[in-house]
């Protein structure tokens, strides 16, 4: 599972709010949106004392009060912050756990339309879209599979999880990725293709965030001798490029590969600006991240083993 590390406070879900007390969706200025949740949220048993056994038993009962045979719509809003909670001891449960609560779930869901495609879309919103605390793309690859193959949802409806699936099997940790072709900045074109030990920035040379992980690749020591010396090869690319995006690139270390591609984005999970991948030299990638920290001790310790 790629899991991206944020640490919830313990009480969050292994004392989760008893019914009634108000769930926070939205804030502004002015006001507080309260939302009452849609069932009481259990709690594990005192006499459970290991973090991942707590978290273990709430894989398995966190949805115990929750009438899976309902038919009519539940508020999304409600469901989305059930399965907050719900998805926080997913880091510290084990992989079976997890994923034996996910086909539990799903198994409850599949003759229900409704209800799939809401549980799908509280997946999207915690395990996988920008405000996700969580993210576990098998987890939610089990929810889109669900729902791709769902002949009671519409394809209309289909549409963007049908994308989603496809692109989250493309980019999965441990498989080889698809080769891309990319234009350099002097009008050739490329194409890349796993085998090196390649770190991949998906980026726009014009935000914060990818100026200083430029600079952070460029002036970190350990990782820029390792570029040097041949063993780490760098790939900036721009996805979906605009205009003149040549000359954004001219200041680009001169061992560094960089380019534009128009197909990336329909490859590749770029969910964030910038976004990086881990190749390894057998072709499969090691790590997917928003980190350039951590794409770089990433690379640095494939070159150890």
């Amino acid at each position: 599972m790629n899991i991206k590390s944020i640490i919830a406070p313990f009480s969050l879900f292994l004392a989760v709010g008893s019914a009634g007390l108000p769930v926070y969706s939205q804030t502004t200025e002015e006001n507080v949106i309260y939302i009452d949740p849609l069932f009481e949220y259990p709690v594990a048993p005192e006499e459970i004392i290991s973090l991942q056994d707590k978290s273990e038993w709430l894989m398995e009962h966190f949805w115990d009060s929750f009438d899976f045979k309902r038919k009519e719509a539940v508020d999304q809003n409600a469901l989305n912050d059930a399965f907050n909670v719900y998805s926080h001891p997913m880091r510290w449960a084990s992989r079976d756990a997890v994923l034996k609560s996910t086909d539990r779930i799903i198994a409850s869901l599949v003759k229900n339309p409704v209800l799939l495609l809401q549980f799908t879309k509280a997946a999207e919103e915690n395990l996988y879209g920008p405000r996700a605390d969580t993210y576990i793309d098998e987890v939610y690859l089990r929810y889109l599979d669900a729902l791709v193959g769902s002949k009671k949802i519409t394809p209309a409806r289909k549409a963007r999880y049908i994308r989603q699936n496809k692109i989250l099997k493309n980019s999965l940790v441990g498989t080889i990725p698809p080769t891309f072709v990319f234009d350099t900045p002097n009008g050739v074109k490329e194409r890349f293709r796993p085998g090196l030990l390649t770190v991949i920035e998906f980026g726009d040379p014009d935000c914060t965030d990818c100026r200083h992980a430029k600079l952070k690749m460029d002036t970190d020591l350990k990782f820029s001798s390792a570029v040097e010396k041949g063993l780490v090869n760098v790939l900036f690319i721009i996805p979906d490029p605009e205009d003149n995006w040549q000359d954004s690139l001219a200041e680009y270390p001169k061992l560094w590969h960089t380019g534009a591609s128009d197909e990336v984005s329909d490859l590749y999970d770029l969910r964030s600006t910038p976004y990086f991948y881990v190749i390894g030299t057998d072709g499969k990638i090691i790590d997917k991240t928003e980190s350039v920290d951590k794409a770089m001790t990433t690379a640095l310790d494939a070159i150890k083993q």
